[in-house]
């Protein structure tokens, strides 16, 4: 049947992409000194010293890499763990020189060691799909999946950390649909965290809801359009969701072609007072658009980026795509491409996009474990613009991050097990193309082994938001079949 067929793509998918996200065994690498390793018992990362007590770490001068380059919770009483940032460039020519800025003091706190995970599909699977959510009072939320297997994601569970506390603790948790199989996409809007989700069983949408000032109130319900619920229709998968605006949302999926056929992109939106649509769109022969970035502007349009695939699963190919949507019209996408032959960009990894200019910052992954870099100017159509400016050598996950008032950040996971570096972009407008090889790199410290290789990276992000982004910082979720039940906040300080 078409829907198990669809299911059983999103399984396959997640085990092969989960498969090949180390480069070798990501159990096995090397920690740098800089970073040591965590005490079981405390979650705290340090050197260990002559007294087997952690000792806090030093780092280096941060550098700037040379143009061109590539470059149950752990412990009811895990401390964080402070270290300062080791720097240098990870690119193809290993090239650095000092700059004297200031190294930052990286912050590592366990979030949950009971991550969902299987044999069958890595815990990291869908970072598009959530975030660091900030609320009024300045805390931090997560949500993060339950379910006994891969076909069954039974609730959705609430962490929290507030602005003045050291470690995260679960709030609370709701009951999702018999039918919720993988997929759940989080919000914060006003104070209410909403989750989406597609019950593949019934054909609902379905909305979570959590009130982070009252966590009584909380509630898990089907989503109406026009008055009544909404059906999905058969073979719907890939959920996302993105804020709009103040109060506004805006919901997608992917119903999946038979046998490989053409399949449709849906969403639907909600300025506060009600869902519209839904609003269907045409793939050009693809079977199916998945993984999807996005970012609201401010006209309350929406930038995206995400993963065709065309063709019958597995004999296929697999294309990094980029579009823009205003609510109530189709979605005609772009597809992304490299300037060297043979090379396939398949996966789109972030968007960012500044709201003022309308410039877009996308990064997409290759199968030879690359990234690349793509810039659309403010006002620029993307077919004038779907090559790459920077090309990274080493990676597999990776997004942006910029806090209010400072310059755009990108945080880079290896693909090949030599860690996660933090880039600072050249202060020269989020509305010009970065020069990537000119940025500021810190090397992130590791909470223990399998970190070298993330499964997933989270941000703080207008994306789940309606705040501005309060502080330069992400979550990671270790390599598969390693380290990928845990879920690690990191903050720059």
């Amino acid at each position: 049947m078409a829907r198990s067929r669809a299911v059983g793509r999103w399984q396959l998918c997640g085990c092969l992409l989960a498969a090949c996200t180390p480069g070798g065994d990501a159990g096995s690498t090397t920690v740098a000194e800089s970073s040591g390793t965590a005490d079981p018992a405390t979650g705290v990362t340090g050197v260990t010293g002559g007294s087997g007590e952690p000792i806090p770490t030093t780092g280096l001068a941060s550098t700037t890499a040379s143009p061109g380059t590539s470059s149950s919770d752990l412990s009811d009483t895990a401390a964080s763990t402070t270290a300062t940032a080791s720097s240098g460039d990870r690119g193809e020519s290993g090239a650095s020189s000092s700059t004297g800025a200031a190294a930052p003091a990286f912050v590592l706190r366990p979030i949950t060691a009971e991550n969902r995970h299987y044999e069958t599909m890595h815990g990291g699977w869908g970072p598009h799909l959530r975030g660091l959510m900030r609320a009024a009072d300045d805390a931090l939320w997560f949500t993060v999946d339950a379910g006994e297997d891969v076909y069954h994601n039974r609730k959705v569970r609430y962490f929290r950390r507030g602005a003045d506390e050291a470690q995260w603790s679960e709030q609370a948790e709701n009951l999702h649909a018999a039918g919720i199989q993988q997929n759940a996409a989080s919000l914060l809007l006003g104070d209410l965290i909403l989750t989406y989700g597609v019950d593949i069983a019934a054909q609902r949408l379905e909305e979570c809801y959590l009130d982070t000032t009252d966590i009584s109130k909380r509630a898990c319900n089907t989503v109406l359009i026009s008055g009544v619920p909404y059906q999905t229709p058969q073979s719907s998968n890939y959920v996302g969701a993105a804020v709009l605006g103040a109060g506004w949302r805006i919901v997608w999926w992917t119903v999946v072609g038979e046998n490989g056929g053409e399949g449709a992109f849906y969403y639907t939106y909600n300025y506060g007072g009600g869902w519209n649509g839904p609003v269907a769109s045409g793939l050009a022969g693809a079977n199916d658009l998945g993984y999807v970035h996005a970012m609201a502007t401010a006209e309350g349009g929406l930038a995206l980026a995400g993963q065709t695939f065309t063709g019958k699963y597995p004999d296929g190919s697999y294309h990094a795509v980029v579009a823009e949507v205003t609510p109530g019209q189709p979605l005609v996408y772009t597809i992304l491409a490299d300037l060297e032959p043979g090379v396939e960009v398949r996966t789109a990894a972030d968007l960012w996009q500044d709201r003022d200019s309308g410039a877009v910052h996308v990064v997409a992954t290759t199968q030879t474990g690359g990234l690349r870099y793509y810039h659309r100017p403010p006002g620029a159509a993307w077919a004038g613009h779907a090559l790459p400016l920077h090309s990274f050598a080493d990676g597999y996950r990776a997004r942006f991050v910029r806090p209010a008032g400072e310059p755009l950040h990108l945080v880079v996971g290896s693909a090949s097990g030599s860690g996660v570096t933090v880039l600072r972009a050249p202060d020269v407008g989020v509305d010009a193309a970065i020069d990537w090889g000119a940025a500021v790199s810190f090397a992130m410290p590791e909470p223990g082994p399998g970190f070298a290789a993330p499964s997933a990276l989270y941000v703080e992000s207008r994306s789940y938001q309606e705040r501005p982004v309060g502080g330069l910082g992400f979550a990671i979720c270790g390599a598969y079949q390693v380290s990928d039940e845990q879920i690690w906040e990191v903050t720059l300080e």
